[in-house]
């Protein structure tokens, strides 16, 4: 996506097409030249907005992560405000594979990521999870999201290909006297939804936190 001749080069403009640019060529093909060459500017002109490369990535994560709005419920529960971010968050990075390696591996470093990271442990210490406890499990709790994705999504769509078979069509290849438990849970695992499994994985996860 060009910028409009004349249209004033902003920060929040660049982030946008610097996220489009990962989608399209992924964290090994992305560079400061050919973001520039979307904009319809030099590189030299994106260093007016972010200082290097480091700052221009902390900032497109600022960009997905603000890009998971949710609706905070009347009166929310600390249990229902994280179960909300837990699933805007995934729907974020699922419309975005290919930045995850870069999700996964960067701490927050914005004053916008972190007034997000503040609010969260505030969340936590609502919930009568304080101290590095809220730390931890915090931690514990966007891992579950991003190391779900990554599973979900597969390496192939981080590489921006077409996933391969799913696991059951694997499995069938392999004689069933070899694997007798697997092979009979087959037909069930067949049924196997994504989004059932995140729900399972955070209503356990939450239990371990929420109601000891």
């Amino acid at each position: 996506m060009m910028a409009k001749a004349g249209e004033p080069l902003t920060r929040q403009k660049v982030l946008e097409v610097a996220l489009q640019l990962v989608d399209q060529e992924g964290l090994e093909g992305f560079s400061m030249r050919k973001l520039g060459a979307m904009l319809g500017v030099e590189a030299m002109a994106l260093y007016h907005h972010f200082e290097n490369k480091r700052a221009l990535f902390d900032g497109i994560i600022e960009h997905l992560i603000i890009r998971a709005p949710y609706q905070e419920p009347s009166n929310a529960t600390p249990r229902e405000e994280l179960w909300a971010f837990a699933h805007a968050f995934r729907d974020s990075l699922r419309a975005h594979p290919r930045m995850l390696p870069l999700v996964a591996t960067s701490p927050l470093r914005t004053p916008t990521t972190l007034a997000i990271l503040d609010r969260l442990l505030q969340t936590m210490q609502r919930a009568q999870v304080t101290g590095i406890q809220a730390i931890y499990a915090l931690q514990c709790l966007v891992g579950f999201i991003i190391g779900h994705t990554l599973i979900e999504m597969g390496p192939l769509a981080v590489a921006g290909l077409e996933p391969g078979p799913n696991g059951p069509a694997v499995w069938q290849q392999f004689p069933a006297e070899h694997y007798p438990t697997l092979h009979a849970l087959l037909p069930e695992i067949a049924q196997w939804k994504s989004d059932h499994e995140f729900d399972f994985g955070l209503k356990a996860l939450f239990q371990s936190l929420f109601e000891q």
